[in-house]
């Protein structure tokens, strides 16, 4: 009996890489879960200005808290690079989830649109696939930049989420979300065929909606420094707030060929509590696994206060040794752009300012 050949392993890669080209009809737009890059050619969609990580999400059955704020002041930037046509665009706003896995509509919380004489951005509310979204245009004579003013965050009832089938996997207790922005823009030869448009999205950093987790979850507001040798051993200060004497820094590696990113290696920092703070940790950078790679590679560091007590990721780049490296290269990786805090080489005083009449109140005076 004659058996049908079993395609290679190759092609079947090849099939769903091309599954997942950001080149749409314009007739028939990818779904909100679907994975989208933020540059594609020469266009690139970026947030100039990342949001506040806490805001405090309102209930249908309560008044609006406001649109979703900046570090330190204003309000979160998006702006489109390499657009050179005069036609105006469109830029899409939902609430997306914050997990390890890809980015998707978040079930328990959605967009709101702010309106009121401090907004000055026009926005418009749409629905598609029960998920809400915010229009907000995109002009030329604004250098394709956005100032997101009018987005807030709606809480939804976990009761009425939890009856729709499929739809309880994110959990109860999951309330960081992410901005996520996108938009589409016509192309032509040779970025595209002819009637295709590019979908380019962007997601911000995660946003902590719960004011409880608020005040229990670390944050880490700035980092000195972003990458240094595989060898490790080079001191690095974070800054941030709920620092605790338990508290642990941990630097990881996920896989990338996979949609879930399993976890590959992860490994802890040694913690100098003497000169650690409520405000500030300051760590000995491990070695990474694997001392003879040539090229940087690219993980990610995180605090944790205890199970399901997680700050959220940020990225650091491991550099092979001997490698030099112009600070131009490091553009990959740019500092963190929520941090109101300047960079520092030493364990300052000034990064949790307070009159010093009250030590009981002054987070940075001494040592846990």
């Amino acid at each position: 009996m004659d058996y049908l050949p079993v395609p290679p392993a190759l092609a079947w890669g090849r099939t769903r890489a091309s599954a997942h080209s950001p080149l749409f009809r314009s007739n028939a737009l990818p779904p909100l879960d679907w994975p989208l890059p933020s540059q594609f050619d020469q266009f690139e969609l970026r947030i100039e200005v990342q949001p506040r990580p806490h805001h405090r999400a309102h209930y249908e059955t309560e008044g609006s808290r406001g649109a979703v704020k900046a570090a330190p002041t204003g309000h979160p930037v998006v702006k489109l690079c390499g657009y050179v046509e005069r036609k105006p665009l469109s830029l899409q706003v939902f609430v997306g989830t914050a997990d390890d896995r890809s980015i998707r509509p978040h079930p328990f919380y959605q967009i709101h649109r702010v309106t009121g004489k401090m907004v000055g951005t026009a926005s418009h509310e749409s629905v598609q696939a029960g998920t809400k979204l915010l229009d907000i245009p995109l002009n030329p004579e604004n250098n394709m930049t956005a100032l997101i003013d009018c987005a807030g965050i709606l809480k939804l009832r976990n009761s009425d989420i939890e009856l729709r089938k499929g739809e309880t996997d994110v959990g109860r207790k999951n309330t960081r979300v992410r901005l996520v922005f996108r938009t589409h823009l016509p192309v032509a030869p040779p970025v595209g065929p002819p009637g295709r448009v590019l979908a380019l999205q962007v997601a911000s950093l995660p946003i902590e909606c719960s004011q409880r987790s608020a005040q229990e979850l670390p944050v880490i507001e700035s980092v000195s420094v972003t990458s240094c040798s595989v060898e490790g051993g080079e001191e690095l200060l974070l800054s941030g707030t709920n620092f605790l004497p338990i508290s642990r820094v941990l630097f990881m590696e996920r896989g990338t060929g996979t949609s879930d990113g399993k976890l590959q290696w992860e490994e802890e920092a040694h913690v100098d509590r003497d000169n650690s703070n409520e405000c500030l940790l300051c760590v000995r950078v491990p070695a990474y696994s694997d001392l003879s790679v040539s090229r940087p590679v690219s993980v990610s560091l995180y605090v944790s206060n205890g199970k399901r007590k997680r700050s959220s990721t940020h990225c650091f780049k491991y550099l092979p040794v001997n490698f030099k490296e112009s600070p131009l290269a490091n553009s990959p990786l740019p500092p963190i752009p929520t941090s109101p805090f300047p960079q520092y080489s030493a364990y300052p005083q000034e990064l949790c300012p307070s009159p010093p009449s009250n030590p009981y109140q002054d987070a940075c005076s001494a040592p846990y």
